[in-house]
This record gives structure tokens, sequence and C-alpha cells, in this order.
């Protein structure tokens, strides 16, 4: 059951909703409690009904281990709890990576596992990772077992993220239905989802299918044109970009509803200047993870220029292994490691360099180049084809539809010196003018538009607030009103009526 589907926005959702604020409107709120703790098992359940057990064992082992460090900090028994969270994880997900990696390298025969990934599996494990080392480092609450449980399994958060924080959500949780304004918190956290919708059906699920189209012919032993290269790289971020944001808004309006605010986990990363911005704009919970229980463990920069370095290379390669047990991922990562590496440099040379408007645009276009560059590792599900794709975009042809051939007909060498041809089935598929079209808006949205958590920062959306919204965009300014109501109302009926089918979210398969 997707957060886009109907039956989620129709009934799962509205039942849920209703019978909880029905409990705590009569002051049940122990009830209210139990009752949303039941509907996100059912919800999790709802996918793959044996993953359940998993979860269940996860949540109560961290828990008693959480009480073990509680009463006697010990090292042992903290090893002991993250030799246990993360062998579920490599089991689950690095197993038959692993297992066919040693066939490959030995000529080997070893048989895999098979086993699903369990949904959510990566982002609760790291929750409860931080729960353990936290509780060993002192100074954390002793938590009932009813709230924890309902920590690691607020459906909102149980997927896809944001990585949640006990410390940040434990507290809300232990004050749940007091001193709220309910009809507030419906109207912020529905406005909130519903452009979520509106970014996952409208943009990231019509997207998917350029980029689907681009690298499954790479995967098939094509090198695309270069057109067709970038358009099917481009797609891809842009897919990735608003079906990853569309769900961090969805998961922010869904807490809110039920009057948990949670942490801003997406920041319109493609406004970043550099890569060291783009990373405190993406996947912020998963940044904030990795730098306080990775990165500064094994030292920060507090052991000289070469560590640090080393330091950013370990964490961000681990990162790209975290997404997903593949090579590409791996090399993703790597990137990403080098890409901030010479960026701190950069900085470590020129600590503060001016951009004027026209700056800005350099480096956001520069920035964003080399994402894209990375995203196609990223995308694809193996090197050949990701070889294919830059081969393509930096190496490749261009080729034209055929209607444009006449155009060249007086001037045969100047098509020839540019390496045009005519014709391609892919090129109207992918690179159509309307599909052009989509990405040009797409763009628009990403550098122009305001994000949710600015456009609903006056009504505190999520934690710590978010950015304020520019002065510019004052009449966009959002306010519970009759006039926002019938427009968001009138904005999820086409969401409906336009959605033919349910895409999963791509953080899904992470």
């Amino acid at each position: 059951m997707l957060f886009s589907s109907i039956p989620f926005i129709f009934f799962f959702l509205p039942i849920v909703l209703g019978t909880f604020l029905a409990l705590v409107h009569c002051r049940r709120v122990e009830a209210a409690k139990h009752w949303l703790i039941a509907a996100s098992l059912v919800f999790y359940g709802n996918f793959i009904p044996i993953h359940l057990l998993l979860l269940a064992l996860s949540t109560i082992t961290n828990f008693l281990i959480g009480r073990r460090l509680l009463a006697a900090p010990s090292r042992a028994v903290l090893i002991a709890g993250l030799i246990f969270n993360v062998s579920i994880l490599a089991t689950f997900k690095y197993a038959d990576f692993l297992v066919q990696d040693i066939n490959f390298v030995f000529h080997t025969g070893l048989p895999t596992f098979g086993f699903l990934l369990p949904l959510g599996l990566s982002f609760f494990t790291f929750q409860k990772i931080a729960y353990l080392i936290d509780v060993y480092k002192g100074g954390t609450p002793r938590y009932g077992f009813r709230d924890f449980v309902l920590f690691v399994v607020f459906f909102p958060q149980l997927i896809a993220g944001p990585i949640v924080h006990h410390r940040e959500i434990m507290p809300q949780i232990a004050r749940l239905g007091q001193d709220r304004d309910v009809a507030l918190d419906v109207a912020v956290g529905a406005a909130a989802f519903i452009i979520g919708l509106s970014k996952k059906l409208l943009i990231a699920d019509s997207l998917s299918a350029y980029s689907d189209a681009t690298f499954g012919a790479a995967a098939g032993g094509m090198t695309p044109h270069v057109i067709l290269a970038w358009v099917g790289a481009l797609s891809f971020a842009l897919q990735i970009y608003f079906d990853f944001s569309a769900y961090s808004d969805m998961a922010l309006g869904l807490g809110r509803m039920f009057g948990i605010k949670l942490p801003v986990n997406f920041l319109s990363p493609y406004k970043a200047v550099n890569i060291i911005e783009f990373w405190r704009r993406w996947h912020i919970t998963l940044s904030t993870f990795l730098r306080d229980y990775l990165y500064i463990p094994l030292g920060g920069n507090r052991h000289g220029t070469f560590r640090r370095y080393l330091n950013l290379m370990i964490v961000m390669l681990l990162g790209g292994l975290w997404h997903g047990a593949n090579w590409t991922f791996v090399v993703w990562g790597g990137l990403h490691g080098i890409y901030l590496s010479f960026n701190h440099a950069f900085q470590a040379v020129c600590p503060s360099p001016k951009l004027g408007f026209f700056g800005k645009i350099v480096a956001r276009l520069v920035t964003l180049t080399a994402i894209l560059i990375a995203w196609v590792f990223f995308r694809s599900s193996d090197f050949p084809t990701a070889f294919r794709m830059l081969s393509g975009m930096f190496q490749g042809g261009i080729v034209l539809p055929t209607a444009f051939a006449r155009f060249f007909a007086m001037t045969p060498e100047l098509a020839d010196a540019l390496h045009i041809s005519f014709g391609g089935v892919i090129f109207h598929e992918v690179a159509g003018l309307a599909n052009l079209a989509w990405i040009a808006a797409a763009l628009v949205i990403c550098f122009a538009a305001p994000n949710v958590a600015e456009w609903l920062a006056n009504w505190e959306l999520a934690l710590y607030g978010g950015p304020r919204l520019a002065k510019r965009y004052s009449m966009l300014r959002f306010s519970p009103n009759p006039f926002w109501a019938v427009a968001l109302g009138l904005l999820l009926t086409f969401c409906v009526i336009y959605q033919e089918s349910t895409v999963p979210f791509l953080y899904f398969q992470f």
C-alpha cells in the first residue's frame, strides 16, 4: 500500500486518522497510541506480511539491549547490539551480493539465498543503531515499551525515512494529543501531502518512462547518442529528485496530521552551488547520521588533512553501499567522496568565494553536471550500462528526426562534421519535444519554486521550522483558508484522475 495509491488515500488514511482523532478527542490517548501502532503494523504487513516478524524481532531485541545499557553501560553489550543490527542488514541486503562476488572472483558456483529485502530495513536499522549508541554514551531517558514501538513503526517514516532520532520523536510521542490545534495540524499536513502526491504522480512517474527507456537501451547493448544520453540521465536525475522529494513531503504531512513533526529531509538540493551544500540539502537525516555516527567517530577533521579526506571517502563509500548491494552504488558514493574532498580543498584555498547572479548559475550548472555523472552509476544495473551512457553523453553522435534531414540537404558536410544522423525511434520516444517540455518544466520547478518546507514554514510543518519563504513568493503563501482548500482539493482530484498505475517510490529499494 503506497502513499500514492487510491486505497491508502481514500480508505486507510481516513479510517486511521479519523479513529485516532476520535480517541484523542475522548482523551483516550493510550488507546490512540495502540491504535496507531496497530495501523502501522497493518500498513507494513500489507507489503510482505512475513517481514513483520523481522520488524518485531528487531524492535524487541533493541529495546531489551537498550534497557540493559541503561541499567549498566557495557561496551560488550553495545558491540553485541551493533553486531545484531548489522548482521540483519548484511544478511538480507548483502548476502547474495557477497556470494555473487565470490563466484565471480573464484569461479565457484555457490547458490544465492534469494532473500527478499524487507522494506525500510536500511532506515530502521540505522535508527536503532543511533539509539543504542546514544544510550551507551549516557543521557538518554528510559522510554516505555509502547512508546518505543510507536517510535519505530510509525508508518509515515517507516518505509523510506526520514531516519528519525529518538530525541526528536520520543518527547512528541510522550505528549501526543496534548496542546494541539487539530484542525490546523490536519490542514497543514494535508497541504504538504497533496503537494508531495502531485510531485510523485505528475512529475516523477512521468519522467520514469524516459529514464527507463534510455537506461534500458544502454543495458541492452546500445550506446545512446548524445542528446538521448543527456535526456535520459537528466530524466533520472529529475525523477529521483521529485520521487524522493514527494515521499519526504508526504511523510512530513502525514506526521503533522497525527501531531508528530518529523525532521526535514529534503531542501531543494539542486539549488546547491557546490557538493557540500548539496549534501546539506539531500537526504539530510542520512547525512546527519553518517556525520554523527561514522565520520566523527572515525576522527572527523581532527587528525590532519589526509585523515579528513580519508574519513570522507570511507563515509561516502559506505553511504553508497547503504543504498544498494551493487558496486555501481559504491562508485556513486566514491565519486561523491572525491567531489567533497575537492570541494573542501578548494574552500581551504578560497574560503569565501563571492558569487554574483551569473556566478551562482555557473556554480549550479557545474555542480549539477557532477551530480548527473554520478547518477549514471547509481541508476545503471552494471558497469557496461554506465559506460555506454557516459560514452553517449561525451562521445556519441547526434540523431535527429528524419524530417530534419532536409535542413542539411545542401550542407551534408556539416552534418558529417557534427556527427549528425537522422531517424531512430528512441529519439521520438525519449527525446521528443513533449518529453523535453516535461524536463524543462521540472527544471524550472527545481530552480525557481519554493520547497514545501519553505512554503509551510510559517505553520511549523516540520521540526526546527525550516527556511522562511522568500518575499518574491509572498503571493503563493499558504494559509488554511477556503481558497487553498479548493485549490488543493482540485489538485488532489486531478492527481487521482491522472494516475494510470501505482509506481513504487525509488527509495523503497534501498
